[in-house]
Order: structure tokens, then C-alpha cells, then sequence
């Protein structure tokens, strides 16, 4: 029965705009819909493939909105892309960021939506706001990212090698099967000898790559909130970098900047720990036992939102208060961290 609801919910909504184009509140409301199925399938995997179908039907490729006699054509494409390339994947990260990512959108569109109904009543001073949603849908953030050629060479490769290695390995156990195939005690003690030795190299070479990698680990590249950070940048860094952003009028870019440097402040003073595929809700989540970080970070996350995955313009001013509250939850990190305080 608990499974029958959702499905029961997404039919009526679907049968209720059918006969027609969609309206701006029903889109929103199947946006709504859509991102809790993509969290029922984070936290239960076995149901992606019913999940998906119903986000699919909540959200297909392409249909139009009725907004006061208007209709906007509006393509979904871009969350297709994003879960099949989920089911595509065999990598359980990878699969966890093509989600944490269309849910992210989802969220962020939604947000996008409600503020024009919210502020309808100042239309004119503001400007119309079917205009801006007509604007907010045809924003490359809500459209099918393409693959680049680098990419598309590198997968290629990655498969050619994959069918090489299973090649290998099936002509190696064809030669085990025609040694051995009539099985005697010497030769199922050869058997044993080769695989302990094959077990003996294989538990070598994850000894040397661990060793390896946790020699390196604070000199390798980070991707942190889909964005690749050169290796040893510290949280000082990366923050001059940001404010110098500003400098160049590029204060959207500025605000991102900053808040990453905040992640790595935290991380570098042991507050949180650097996750590839954690989402920018996520960090806000890890960090909600630390009560003196919890405003600051709460606004610095959802302007964080506003102006990165709305992409909305952003101003001087608005990076001034950005810059402000980065400030103050910088001193509460500094006051929380296990690292002395930089002079």
C-alpha cells in the first residue's frame, strides 16, 4: 500500500492536466514530486527502475505550460540525461552524484518557480513574471549537458580496455581448463599454487596503491561540489582567489569560491570531511551539530543555490553580505576547529 500512494498521486496529477497544456503550478508540483522519488531511490536502490519510470512520467522530454492563455515549451530532457546515465553507470559514486545532481536542479527549479507566484502581486515593478520563468526554463542549467570529446575518447578507451582484460582472463582460464581438465590430486594442488600466488600479487598491488594514496592524499586534486581544486590549495587560497574574483565583477563566481573555502576551512580544522559526491545540503546537514554554525551556514547554502544553480545575476551588494556572513562563520570555525587561530 505504501508503494501504491506515490503511484496513486503521480496518476491523478498526470490525469488532471491531460487534457490540456500543463499549468505553472501543476509543472511545479511534478518538479516537487519528481525530486522525492530521485530521495526514495537514494535511500532505497531497489526501487530505481519504478522510481525513474514515474519521474519520466511525471517530467517528460518535452511538453507545454498554460500560463494565462501563454504556452512555454519546456524541455526536460536535461534530467533524462542525467538518469540514464545513471543507469548507464556501474559506479555506486558516480550513481550517487547523477542523483544528488538532478535532485539538486530539481530543488533549485522549483525555488526558481515559486518566486514569481510568490511575488505576482509586484509585477509591474519587477517586471512580468511569465517572462521570467519563460527565462528561468531556457537556462543552460536546465538543459542536456552534452559529452565533450576528451570524454567521449576516455570512456572509449576505459571500454577497450575493460574487453581486453576479459579476454585475457577468459583465455587464461580456457589454458587452466585444458592443463587440468582431467583433475588429480598434483593438479588441483597446481591450481592451488597459482591462485595463491594470483591472491598473493593481487593483496601486493592494493597494499602498494593504498600506500600510495594515503602518502598523497593531501597532494592530490579535490573535486569538491562538482569543481576541481588544484592540489595543495589551502582554505586561505582559495578564498584570496574568490575575492579576487570579485575584483573582476565576477561575484557569482566569487560566492562559490567562498563557499568553498569554507568546506576547506572546516575540513582542514577537522570539522567536516571533503566528499566528491556530497551535495552542498549535505554539508549544511554535517554541520548542524555545531549550533553557532548553523545560521551562517544556512544562508551562505541557500544564496549559495540561488545564485550558482538558479543562476541568477548577482551585485556588488549582494556579494557584500556574502562576504559578510563568510566572515562570521569563518570565525565561529576558527573558534570550533582543533587548529590554533591564524594570525
Amino acid at each position: 500500500m505504501r508503494r501504491l500512494i506515490p503511484s496513486l498521486m503521480i496518476m491523478l496529477l498526470l490525469a488532471s492536466e491531460a487534457l490540456s497544456a500543463a499549468t505553472l503550478l501543476g509543472y511545479e508540483q511534478r518538479v516537487v514530486l519528481a525530486a522525492e522519488q530521485i530521495k526514495r531511490i537514494k535511500k532505497d536502490p531497489a526501487y530505481s527502475d519504478d522510481g525513474i519510470a514515474s519521474i519520466k512520467e511525471l517530467l517528460p522530454e518535452s511538453e507545454q505550460i498554460r500560463i494565462e492563455g501563454r504556452v512555454v515549451t519546456v524541455d526536460n530532457s536535461w534530467l533524462h540525461s542525467l538518469l540514464n546515465s545513471y543507469k548507464a553507470s556501474r559506479d555506486a559514486g558516480q550513481r550517487l552524484a547523477y542523483l544528488d545532481e538532478a535532485e539538486s536542479r530539481l530543488r533549485a527549479l522549483d525555488r526558481q518557480l515559486l518566486q514569481p507566484q510568490n511575488n505576482s502581486q509586484n509585477a509591474t515593478a519587477a517586471g512580468d513574471p511569465h517572462e521570467k520563468i519563460r527565462e528561468i526554463l531556457s537556462r543552460s542549467t536546465f538543459q542536456p549537458k552534452t559529452e565533450s570529446p576528451i570524454a567521449a575518447f576516455i570512456k572509449k578507451m576505459w571500454d577497450r580496455v575493460m574487453d581486453f582484460l576479459k579476454q585475457i582472463l577468459d583465455a587464461f582460464m580456457r589454458l587452466l581448463a585444458s592443463l587440468f581438465g582431467a583433475s588429480s590430486g598434483g593438479n588441483w594442488f597446481a591450481i592451488a599454487v597459482i591462485v595463491a600466488a594470483l591472491v598473493a600479487a593481487l593483496i601486493g598491488v592494493l597494499r602498494i596503491t593504498r600506500n600510495r594514496r594515503l602518502s598523497g592524499k593531501r597532494a592530490a586534486k579535490r573535486t569538491v561540489l562538482g569543481e576541481e581544486i588544484e592540489a595543495g590549495m589551502t582554505a586561505r587560497e582559495l578564498a584570496e582567489s574568490a575575492i579576487e574574483a570579485a575584483r573582476r565583477g565576477d561575484f557569482r563566481r566569487a560566492m562559490r569560491g567562498l563557499y568553498i573555502a569554507l568546506l576547506y576551512e572546516m575540513a582542514e580544522r577537522d570539522l567536516v570531511e571533503l566528499d566528491e559526491s556530497a551535495t552542498n545540503h549535505e554539508y549544511l546537514a554535517r554541520v548542524s551539530r555545531f549550533s553557532a554554525l548553523t545560521a551562517p551556514m544556512r544562508y551562505l547554502t541557500e544564496r549559495f543555490d540561488y545564485f550558482w544553480y538558479g543562476m541568477f545575476p548577482s551585485s556588488e551588494q549582494d556579494y557584500t553580505a556574502y562576504l559578510a556572513r563568510y566572515k562570521e562563520a569563518v570565525e565561529q570555525v576558527e573558534r570550533l576547529g582543533r587548529e590554533p587561530v591564524r594570525a
